[in-house]
């Protein structure tokens, strides 16, 4: 491999904020007289695009309620979880430390709203990590888990999609990244990760799961240093 970039989901994997994404969108479905498992709502909705998102969200409570999911809902879902996030965010265990360290170019890509990546890893203290390669579903045609944010990312960094690294905590993102062409790590090391998460990303396909920053950083020295 070539002098490889590193392709880092942001929540879940950078910022602790995938937890908080979760219990919001699962409290929504609950008032509404939606239960839905936790394992498989991870499985299936987590990290998905925006427009991917909201349309297959809308299709369960229509599904189960009869309902549709007005824009007015929308707005007020959308509107709790960045208030509780923007409250409430953390950096992952070990992610600064593992950031400080990398040597390695290395980007971000997120299905969050450009805007609000931006001030997400502004309000963590991260910009500094990854000047200009921060990307955004906002960017492309197709969400996660498509592969068209990976190969935006990677054209847009100057690399090649075999030369690439993607850090992902959702079976979506890993399934983009696949796709893409890209080696996938699944990551565990977030908040959100219940018992069998590596599975599910080792079953989406993750060519190596790893469950904290710090081995991740141990990887990379091991794995990439030499290369």
């Amino acid at each position: 491999m070539a002098e490889p970039l590193l392709i880092f989901d942001c929540d879940g994997v950078l910022i602790d904020s995938e937890v908080i994404y979760l219990d919001v969108e699962l409290t929504f479905l609950r008032d509404l007289g939606i239960s839905v498992d936790w394992a498989t709502y991870v499985r299936e909705f987590m990290a998905l695009g925006p427009a991917e998102w909201r349309i297959k969200y809308a299709g369960l409570i229509l599904r189960e309620t009869g309902e549709p999911l007005l824009d007015a809902g929308f707005e007020k879902l959308k509107a709790e979880s960045r208030r509780r996030v923007a409250e409430g965010m953390k950096p992952v265990e070990g992610a600064q430390a593992m950031l400080e360290r990398l040597t390695q170019k290395r980007c971000v890509a997120s299905s969050t709203q450009l805007a609000f990546l931006h001030r997400k890893l502004d309000l963590v203290d991260f910009s500094r990590f990854f000047s200009n390669g921060v990307f955004s579903g906002d960017m492309v045609e197709h969400g996660k888990p498509a592969p068209d944010l990976f190969l935006h990312a990677a054209q847009a960094m100057g690399h090649e999609n075999s030369d690439c690294i993607v850090i992902e905590d959702s079976a979506n993102g890993v399934r983009g990244g696949k796709a893409a062409g890209h080696f996938v790590i699944g990551f565990t090391g977030g908040s959100h990760c219940r018992k069998g998460h590596g599975d599910m990303l080792e079953e989406a396909g993750a060519d190596l799961v790893i469950e904290s920053h710090d081995a991740l950083s141990g990887w990379i020295s091991a794995e990439l240093r030499a290369a």
